[in-house]
């Protein structure tokens, strides 16, 4: 999601430290999601680090525009839901690297091309918190959607422990975006896996 850049600045200050990856695919010496590693875990571990990747980076890009003003009035609580959605991505973007690394895998730097493809062009479009807070739902439900599919794959507990634990906080960061949009917090009863990426 996305008062004025002055409050969403302060946010960011209180903030962990933000990742310094942009939406865009590629660039040299990149690690794509299908070379990260081997099949199995390591193949849905790789993926799903992509996904963190690109939530971290638009939720960044969201923050430097409120802060340069370019989305209008952004409400203090958005900026903090927005630099504390963040964060909670980087986290679990470190995490699913350290399960690549500790497979004899590398770590993923760059988000599914196609997808972010997609995300830079609505990017673009945006000009105000709520249609942040549309992309950012956007991204949350994908990435809800991708672990709740990828679950029933997974072979080790510990992967199927993070992936729940991920599932859950993306579908409580979905539920605050709904309602920052005017919609009811949990439309569904039963998630489904309709948005989920496959890469």
């Amino acid at each position: 999601g996305a008062a004025g850049g002055a409050v969403v600045v302060a946010a960011c200050s209180s903030s962990k430290k933000a990742a310094t990856t942009n939406t865009t695919a590629g660039g040299a010496g990149s690690t794509s999601p299908t070379t990260a590693a081997g099949g199995g875990d390591a193949k849905v571990a790789a993926l799903a680090a992509s996904l963190e990747v690109l939530a971290v980076a638009t939720y960044k890009n969201a923050l430097a525009a409120a802060t340069a003003n370019k989305l209008g009035a952004v409400p203090a609580a958005v900026g903090n839901f927005a630099t504390t959605a963040m964060a909670n991505h980087q986290a679990a973007l470190d995490k699913w690297n350290t399960v690549l690394t500790s497979a004899g895998g590398q770590t993923v730097t760059q988000p599914p091309a196609s997808l972010a493809a997609t995300v830079n062009q609505m990017f673009a479009q945006v000009s105000d918190a709520a249609g942040v807070a549309k992309l950012a739902l956007l991204l949350e439900q994908t990435a809800s959607d991708t672990y709740l599919a990828a679950i029933p794959t997974l072979q080790s507990k510990d992967a199927i422990t993070l992936a729940g634990q991920l599932q859950v906080v993306d579908q409580e960061h979905a539920a605050i975006l709904h309602y920052v949009l005017g919609e009811y917090p949990v439309p569904d009863v039963f998630q489904t896996t309709a948005q989920a990426f496959s890469g």
